[in-house]
């Protein structure tokens, strides 16, 4: 297994801000050469400015001012503005500026200690429960949360903690996994979006875009790139079964490790926060299905960091050492490599999260055709049931 660095920035450093303009000079000598000024600001949560002529800038840490009409915070000119930043907003880019509502959407819940609340809720969830108060506690959680107990292979009784019951297996004959068509669905779950990947962005809600590449990673989008894509994400709720499966016969030859952030993906965050599923903590399995490139990814959330895998026991997720590695300009991010590919037929457990969250797929189809989905946004689904066909 690698640790590697990750070439992507979050959001809050994407700008940076100099409380001096010594420091600013330090930095970037060729600021002095091209005769550009700064506007120093007060306030930390706003950046530092550059301005040339009738165009400003914004200087991110990966950028040098030679190299602005490349950097990914975007040069804004003054009469566009506020189109630009609207186009930003929608394709999840995030600058650190006043106007710009999604920027301090993120920053305070980046102030809120989400991983450590997962880890304290992981431990709680964990605790033994008196065999004597386990009906009546997990009977209460599904009359609210909708579980039907009779799906699940063991009596509610003989689970032994939250999390034990959270993590339950189904019954053989609970899910029927369709064989006819293309595509079925890995889990139980809601639609929040699907569709042909266009741009090389993933909807997340519709106007409201992310990076495919930030989401995959730069090794992953390398071998797609020019690919015709499609993709699909499934809300868990807590509620719901928590085992995935494999929707289609593939191979996994690859897992990527990105810790990230905690963020709760419940509707309205998903509503309002651009780039949700590219901050939080995921487990990207990629492969090959009959068609070509085919991933599946469970993303963490708040008091849902830990994903299973059964063959991959050195995975550990909502790991406390990751903390300080999220907050870095430069993450890291775990690679391992199946020296052997992983074969993985319809219908077969792949991961289980420890309560619901989300899954998302991106996979490829040939180029002369493309993926019919059959599903609805907001529609309920069960494991196996089908999703859609190639026309």
């Amino acid at each position: 297994m690698m640790i590697v660095p990750s070439p992507y920035y979050y959001p809050s450093t994407f700008c940076t801000v100099y409380d001096h303009i010594d420091d600013f000079d330090n930095e970037n000598t060729s600021a002095k050469n091209n005769k550009i000024t700064t506007t120093t600001t007060t306030a930390s949560t706003t950046a530092s400015t550059l301005v040339n002529h009738e165009k400003e800038y914004y200087l991110c840490p990966n950028c040098d001012v030679d190299d602005y009409d490349d950097c990914v915070c975007f040069l804004i000119n003054h009469d566009d503005q506020q189109g630009k930043q609207q186009q930003q907003q929608q394709q999840g880019i995030l600058t650190t500026t006043t106007t710009n509502p999604y920027y301090f959407k993120v920053e305070y819940l980046k102030r809120i200690p989400f991983r450590m609340t997962s880890n304290l809720w992981g431990k709680i969830a964990n605790i033994k429960i008196p065999e004597n108060f386990r009906k009546p506690i997990y009977m209460t959680y599904s009359k609210v949360f909708g579980v039907n107990v009779n799906e699940a292979e063991r009596p509610v009784e003989e689970y032994e903690s939250m999390a034990d019951f959270f993590s339950r297996r189904l019954k053989e004959d609970a899910r029927l996994i369709d064989l006819k068509h293309d595509l079925v669905s890995p889990v139980d779950g809601t639609v929040i979006y699907y569709g042909k990947v266009d741009n090389n962005s993933l909807e997340q809600v519709k106007g409201l875009t992310y990076s495919l590449e930030e989401f995959l990673g730069e090794k992953e989008m390398a071998k797609i790139k020019g690919k015709n894509l499609y993709h699909l994400g499934i809300y868990l709720s807590p509620g719901d079964y928590h085992g995935i499966h494999s929707p289609i016969d593939w191979s996994i030859q690859e897992r990527y490790h990105f810790p990230g952030y905690l963020f709760p993906v419940a509707k309205v965050a998903v509503d309002n926060i651009p780039g949700l599923f590219a901050l939080n903590e995921r487990v990207v399995l990629s492969g090959q299905w009959k068609h070509g490139f085919f991933s599946l990814t469970p993303v963490g959330a708040s008091n849902v960091g830990s994903i299973v895998m059964d063959f991959d026991k050195e995975l550990s997720t909502n790991n406390p050492k990751d903390q300080s590695n999220i907050r870095k300009e430069k993450s890291e991010y775990y690679h391992k490599s199946y020296t052997s590919p992983i074969s993985s037929l319809r219908g077969n457990e792949v991961a289980f999260f420890k309560m619901g969250s989300t899954v998302i797929l991106v996979f490829e189809v040939p180029q002369d055709k493309q993926f019919d989905f059959t599903i609805k946004p907001g529609q309920h689904l069960k494991l196996g049931e089908p999703v859609g066909d190639l026309k």
